[in-house]
């Protein structure tokens, strides 16, 4: 009988992450376990497997990995750095950009594109980006109460990202006062108010009463 040897300590570290960007496709995703099967190519064996901290990401078959970094919206440099490293990095080079644009972008994708284009040649050109107008009432400082409340109550980076409580939702929140009903119903599981007292402090720019 073949011995099975046991996972070395890193290996162990990157099992946990592995196990942790499956958990965070099925919450992003709202997936069933069967269902991110279906869509990562593996029978629900296979993810009871992984699930169970039984095989090292490493190991397992690069289109499976492939599909991962798909459901999470990163590329597969970034899925592999974050095992190795706990942090999704990934050096982007331009010819990957204009790839991109030719091949995979959209309509959707023009406008922020534009204006990312823009700003950048008013930087080579020793300018300043032009400030994107808010509404009066938008124009005070940044709402930060949400992200100091979320570290006041100890949410994990991984736990605000599986909610959905993303950096980017954050940001618009402090600095545009735009949210959507997930966002304050996502904020108020993670510290524990009510939907309707977070959505009525975050149009306020206040903290829950």
């Amino acid at each position: 009988m073949t011995k099975i040897k046991p996972h070395t300590a890193t290996e162990q570290q990157q099992i946990a992450r592995f196990i942790s960007c499956l958990n965070q496709a099925m919450v992003s995703g709202r997936h069933s376990q069967r269902e991110l099967c279906f869509r990562m190519g593996i029978t629900i064996g296979s993810m009871t497997k992984y699930l169970r901290g039984s095989v090292a990401p490493l190991r397992v078959g690069l289109g499976i990995q492939a599909a991962l970094a798909h459901e999470l919206g990163v590329t597969l440099d970034a899925l592999y750095a974050y095992y190795c490293t706990g942090e999704y990095v990934t050096d982007v080079t331009v010819e990957q950009v204009v790839s991109w644009i030719r091949s995979d972008s959209g309509q959707a994708d023009l406008p922020g594109l534009m204006d990312s284009l823009r700003e950048a040649g008013q930087r080579w050109v020793g300018g300043a980006p032009e400030p994107k107008a808010l509404p009066a009432a938008k124009q005070a400082a940044p709402y930060t109460w949400p992200i100091e409340e979320l570290k006041e109550c100890g949410v994990s980076e991984v736990f605000r990202e599986r909610l959905g409580l993303t950096d980017a939702a954050l940001r618009k929140l402090a600095t545009k006062g735009e949210f959507t009903d997930e966002l304050a119903e996502a904020f108020g599981i993670a510290c524990n108010y009510k939907k309707e007292a977070v959505i009525e402090a975050f149009n306020k720019r206040v903290p829950v009463a």
